[in-house]
């Protein structure tokens, strides 16, 4: 399947590895501490609580964005991507039955094993070889995957 260029292909399968809401910590922390300090005697340290505010949302700035990085799940018609990792569809052949065990598969994506609290897919590739997809939603991306390797099949 090639799509025009510039057209976008639909996504079929998508999980962005993190919310941005989780942002929305430092400040609201910020806020709490600020409104709770001013019932203390002595009033508010407002300077210190937006630099704890300001710390917090730098973190979790720097998570957000990794996470969204390392931990990205998008399945196109012709490409599966994990993490920094592309698959191109046309190099998977089927899918392995659910309960097949996965360890000592290569793992897509940028670690070496399936990421805490993610399910596995385990895929059969071309070239006879395995290889272990993962998504928190796990049977979403299963179906979604045999969706597209049936629509395959039958054109």
């Amino acid at each position: 399947m090639s799509t025009p260029e510039g057209a976008a292909e639909p996504v079929l399968f998508a999980e962005d590895g993190s919310r941005p809401w989780v942002l929305l910590f430092g400040p609201v922390l910020a806020g709490v501490g600020i409104a709770l300090e001013s019932l203390a005697p002595g009033g508010a340290s407002v300077p210190l609580w937006l630099g704890v505010g300001l710390l917090v949302f730098l973190y979790t700035l720097v998570l957000v964005r990794s996470r969204r990085r390392f931990l990205r799940v998008e399945l196109t018609p012709s490409t599966l991507v994990q993490g920094s990792t592309r698959l191109p569809m046309s190099h998977v052949s089927s899918l392995r039955p659910v309960d097949e065990e996965h360890h000592g598969i290569r793992v897509l994506g940028d670690g070496p094993v399936v990421p805490r609290r993610f399910g596995a897919v385990v895929l059969r590739l071309t070239d006879g070889t395995r290889a272990v997809a993962w998504a928190r939603d796990a049977a979403g991306l299963r179906r979604a995957l045999d969706d597209l390797l049936r629509a395959r099949a039958t054109s």
